[in-house]
């Protein structure tokens, strides 16, 4: 285990949870052999008045550094493992720190290959933006091409990679110590979030997804990508094309350069179902801060660190939810929530259903251009939270991505109908899966499937019958609640024990007392002392009886 090679930032991060109230977690993984003694439900009386449990996992995260910051921002596009109001507040977390010294950005450049007097025609020291991870410079190379470059701060590798291993650590024993550690498979999303955030360090694979975004809509004269320069590239230095546009949250500005905010709001619905339902590829952080537009009425994305990706059969099932919805059909909705859920867990369809009703008859009879897409689509999310119905992660980014996306087109173009553009990407879909093509390829993989099987099976029967003949055939059956009805009864005999007990005292002092002749037994009094004793035990009898609420 990696504890003790980290056992001072293990204390850090134990007394920074413990001060915001999260003491809870270490005591169910039982880690105080590892920072000592420690009393987890002390925490400051204001602070537990003042903030709520979300407000105080935020302020946590912060006074944590940049990989708890980092995390907290990636599960707030996770509304299927957190609710609303936990979503809510982790959205709040700024990743901007003041920048590290210019002599640093050239150490860094230095140790990847690069020299600023040799590779650039000028280099702007101040950085034109500030992050936990990187920041950003503005400069110019030798053939005169404008370019942005993004340094990664000194020392950000080892910090992550220490906190991480931490993570993974704690993970592992909530999975094993809790039942909603054990439910959710934690260490399962640490590790989905752990792999985001080394994603996020690798600039070349940062690269990678810029080409692969800019390749996918290089046809597309409404969409601009900023090229990659890869001979100046490395894992810590990534250096891109400049595109100087003006970001799209600023209304007044866009109004000014009298560029038409419906037409922005137009090309940024299309190129958000262009990448969910053609290319299966999409940018998982489309906030204000990386979208702008150019002076060409281009719609430019910059930053690749956070992408998504769909495959045909998520990206049919959605389709399939999304009809079930505009139909307003709880059953269809039900069954393909259910469809895309990760896991065989057990869930009361009917109740689900019931609430599934509950939600479409807020939307019954709205005109398709007033629902919103994204935020009905997250509260679905949320119900299956409440249901712990696990659901892929990838859906989880789409719907993040759609809420954010919705909101600025509601402020581009209130009238724009989300729904009314995502029906022909969906029709496209739909008939694609029932396509000659697609159903005779379905049929043939059935065929065979269903021929390896039949094949099979004559070797799979005969083994079976082996098993039997030597005896090594065993059938496992396990109880899910064996435990607790163990525990019941255990229950139940030793209160009957004790009741016997009781009884036994009492008629065994009072024939004692009968039948002895003796002195000395005469003068104790063997009676007062047995109902005492039966009385005691009595009392404590009742009292558990009347604790457990069982009577």
């Amino acid at each position: 285990m990696t504890q003790l090679n980290h056992i001072s930032r293990y204390r850090e991060v134990a007394n920074v949870m413990i001060k915001h109230g999260f003491g809870f977690l270490f005591d169910k993984v039982s880690l105080r052999y590892i920072f000592g003694f420690w009393n987890t439900k002390q925490m400051r009386e204001d602070k537990a008045n003042r903030f709520t449990r979300p407000q105080r996992l935020r302020m946590a995260l912060e006074e944590l550094g940049p990989t708890y910051v980092k995390l907290g921002q990636l599960l707030s596009i996770r509304p299927d493992l957190l609710s609303a109001e936990y979503i809510f507040e982790l959205e709040k977390l700024q990743n901007s720190v003041p920048p590290f010294a210019f002599s640093e950005v050239l150490k860094v450049i230095g140790d990847s290959g690069l020299e600023i007097n040799r590779d650039f025609k000028s280099f702007n020291e101040i950085p034109i933006a500030a992050a936990s991870i990187a920041q950003v410079h503005e400069a110019v190379l030798n053939d005169g091409q404008h370019v942005v470059v993004k340094v990664q701060r000194p020392g950000i590798d080892k910090l992550v990679a220490t906190d991480l291993e931490i993570l993974m650590d704690l993970s592992g024993l909530l999975e094993k110590h809790t039942a909603w550690g054990e439910f959710y498979h934690i260490t399962e999303v640490i590790d989905e979030l752990a792999e985001a955030i080394r994603s996020e360090l690798d600039f070349l694979q940062e690269g990678r997804n810029a080409d692969l975004f800019r390749k996918n809509f290089r046809y597309d004269r409404s969409i601009k990508v900023p090229k990659i320069f890869w001979q100046h590239s490395s894992q810590r230095v990534l250096i891109m094309e400049y595109v100087e546009g003006i970001k799209i949250s600023n209304f007044s500005a866009l109004r000014q350069a009298n560029l038409e905010t419906k037409t922005i709001a137009q090309k940024l619905v299309n190129a958000l179902f262009k990448q969910i339902f053609e290319y299966g590829f999409f940018h998982a952080d489309p906030h204000p801060g990386n979208l702008a537009i150019s002076t060409e009425q281009e719609l430019v994305f910059y930053d690749f660190g956070q992408m998504g990706m769909v495959d045909e059969v998520l990206k049919e099932k959605c389709v399939d939810l999304l009809i079930s919805m505009m139909r307003y059909d709880v059953n269809g909705v039900t069954r393909a929530l259910l469809d895309i859920a990760i896991g065989s867990q057990s869930v009361n369809r009917e109740e689900l259903r019931q609430d599934v009703a509950r939600l479409e008859q807020k939307y019954y009879g709205l005109p398709m251009s007033q629902i919103k897409l994204g935020e009905s689509l997250a509260e679905l999310l949320e119900l299956s939270v409440r249901y712990q119905v696990r659901v892929p992660p990838e859906l989880s980014l789409m719907v993040k991505m759609l809420m954010t996306i919705e909101s600025l087109v509601m402020q581009l173009d209130p009238q724009l109908s989300i729904v009314d553009i995502a029906e022909p990407y969906g029709r496209k879909v739909m008939l694609k899966r029932y396509s000659p093509k697609n159903v005779s390829s379905s049929a043939i993989e059935i065929a065979l499937d269903y021929g390896r099987i039949f094949k099979q099976f004559p070797h799979d029967f005969e083994n079976i019958l082996r098993q039997m003949q030597e005896g090594e055939f065993s059938v496992n059956l396990q109880h899910k609640n064996i435990n607790r009805i163990t525990a019941r009864l255990d229950i139940m005999s030793n209160r009957l024990s004790v009741a016997i007990i009781v009884a036994s005292i009492i008629i065994g002092s009072a024939l004692i007392l009968d039948k002895s002749k003796s002195g000395f037994i005469n003068q104790v009094p063997l009676v007062e002392i047995g109902f005492i004793t039966a009385v005691i035990l009595g009392l404590f009898l009742t009292y558990s009886i009347l604790k457990s609420g069982k009577y």
